[in-house]
């Protein structure tokens, strides 16, 4: 009964949560206390220990390193210097917010900071040159999340610790590079079925950017040190980050106050909090549980879809790095024994990762909401709303029918 109990429980704490507008991960916490320890005789101090603090530590790091960034400019002159060179044509400028969204957010600040920063200059260019306001919502959207799942970016720090944390094993760049091309792919049927190919021949005017003052200059170059530091030092992300805006902070490049101030708190309680209920449930054998339902469902023709139906449909009405990826990755090295081993617990992480991600273009996601809040007053919202709605509906379709393809002929990467 109690495994039954701790599953309803994740479901209940983020029902509350919406409802009360109250942080999931506090209500999580809350559950997790008296499941654990009143249900399942599980210590304090053991429940505790289940508090995801290597992932803290990374997030809360990068993030910092990130704030700083975009509190002394850094990242907004990067996005308009790379705009400026579309020269004016328009068919170049969704493109270039869609690269330019999945390098930010691959180089570490994560799909919701690039989506934040890039949104609102993206929709005022997009409304003042007649380019479909929903078009360049959705790719800078997609671009981020495309990025987003990067070994550096804060989701895929998530991703990959969950995949190492519940024996899938260390899986690099293939969660990044299977998100890439899917997202990729959709965003390029978007870009046509929204008139991005009409636009060819059409131009808009473009202000140059003003140089990069001396400040700016020093926060990208401890960017690419820490991007070289990961990749080839192979320092924690997070660490370095630390070390790095340290550094940042010594030179005066932003203020400390704010930049800390300005970290997604939030966001890392909702993360770390629901994994501590996580853990929870697991150890009273609720996951088991889920392994064991989803099993029924599933073989090896319907392993994937079921997956990637699931896993968007939970992140359509929740988080995907905060609820959704730490509810399902855990169960997919027993799902993959259940199933006999048709389907790697390596592609059921990789679709769990990539369709939760790609259903947050719906205004019920924090993306989907910027995109609501950052368009021009002059569009109408309603609309937009139902739009970005219908669209993550699409992108859950089109993501179930693609890696099921890929799975099929081997080509998941």
């Amino acid at each position: 009964m109690i495994e039954i109990i701790s599953l309803l429980a994740i479901v209940v704490a983020i029902i509350i949560g919406f409802w009360k507008d109250v942080n999931v991960g506090l209500i999580a916490l809350v559950f997790a206390l008296f499941i654990g320890y009143y249900g399942g005789g599980i210590p304090i101090s053991e429940i505790i220990s289940y508090w995801p603090m290597t992932l803290f530590f990374t997030t809360f790091g990068i993030t910092l390193l990130f704030s700083i960034a975009k509190l002394n400019g850094t990242l907004e002159k990067l996005s308009n210097t790379i705009i400026y060179q579309s020269r004016g044509k328009k068919v170049l400028i969704p493109i270039i917010f869609y690269f330019l969204a999945l390098i930010l957010a691959s180089l570490g600040p994560g799909n919701i900071s690039t989506s934040a920063l890039l949104l609102p200059i993206g929709l005022i260019i997009a409304f003042r040159a007649n380019i479909s306001v929903l078009m360049v919502s959705i790719l800078i959207i997609l671009g981020s999340i495309a990025g987003g799942l990067s070994p550096l970016a804060p989701n895929g720090i998530v991703a990959l610790e969950l995949a190492r944390l519940h024996g899938v094993g260390e899986l690099g760049f293939h969660i990044y590079f299977n998100n890439v091309l899917a997202m990729t792919l959709f965003s390029g049927l978007v870009f046509i079925a929204l008139g991005g190919l009409k636009l060819r021949g059409d131009r808009i005017e473009i202000k140059a950017p003003g140089k990069f003052d001396k400040q700016q200059i020093f926060t990208l170059l401890m960017v690419l040190v820490l991007v070289l530091w990961v990749m080839i030092g192979k320092v924690n992300v997070g660490f370095a980050a630390f070390v790095l805006s340290a550094i940042l902070f010594i030179f005066k490049s932003a203020d400390q106050g704010k930049a800390i101030s300005n970290v997604p708190w939030s966001t890392i309680l909702l993360i770390c909090g629901t994994a501590v209920l996580i853990r929870v449930a697991d150890e009273v054998g609720g996951v088991s549980l889920l392994t064991t339902f989803l099993a029924t469902l599933m073989n090896e023709h319907t392993a994937i879809p079921i997956m990637s139906i699931l896993s968007g449909v939970m992140s359509i009405f929740s988080s995907a790095v905060g609820v959704v990826m730490p509810t399902l990755i855990p169960t997919t090295v027993e799902l993959s024994q259940e199933l006999g081993n048709v389907v790697t617990p390596t592609v059921l992480t990789i679709t769990i990762a990539v369709a939760s991600h790609i259903v947050t273009v719906s205004p019920f996601s924090t993306m989907g909401a910027l995109a609501l809040a950052s368009s021009p007053e002059e569009v109408n919202k309603k609309s937009l709303f139902k739009n970005l709605f219908i669209a993550s509906f699409l992108a859950l379709i089109f993501i179930a029918i693609l890696l099921w393809f890929m799975n099929a002929i081997n080509i998941i990467l």
